[in-house]
């Protein structure tokens, strides 16, 4: 089909409107390009926190309390330094010999030492360490 007669045919070599940068435009296009890749590179390095790693993120950490004495095996296992054995240990120990009255009463279960309470101190409410004896 040929163009309407009011529309100038193509001209040969012509750009089609795009503007092309001068060899001095270039260079400049060339300088900030450099600039801006450096900028980003210095944010990148310089930053105060780090990147994750979308494919190994951080472990991340859940703060929360818990009621020893009502708690069931299932969230005490969830404790720190505490697994499904201990968890059960805990409660079986709660059942036969009754709640427990300070922090330092949980000591009394198995396999829990001064380790294992300091670890679970911080997640326990409700007891309180009893007053040291004054002599």
């Amino acid at each position: 089909m040929p163009p309407p007669e009011n529309m100038p045919a193509p001209q040969p070599n012509q750009n089609d409107g795009i503007m092309l940068p001068t060899p001095g435009g270039q260079r400049l296009l060339i300088s900030l390009t450099a600039i801006a890749l450096v900028s980003m590179l210095g944010w990148l390095v310089l930053r105060a926190t780090p990147l994750v790693d979308i494919q190994a993120p951080p472990p991340s950490t859940i703060q929360f309390s818990l009621d020893i004495n009502t708690a069931p095996a299932r969230e005490l296992a969830l404790l720190p330094g505490i697994g499904p054995t201990m968890a059960a240990r805990i409660v079986a120990d709660r059942s036969k010999h009754g709640p427990f009255t300070s922090l330092e009463e949980i000591a009394r279960v198995p396999g829990i030492g001064p380790v294992t309470l300091e670890q679970i101190r911080p997640s326990l409410r409700g007891l309180q360490t009893p007053p040291e004896a004054t002599h």
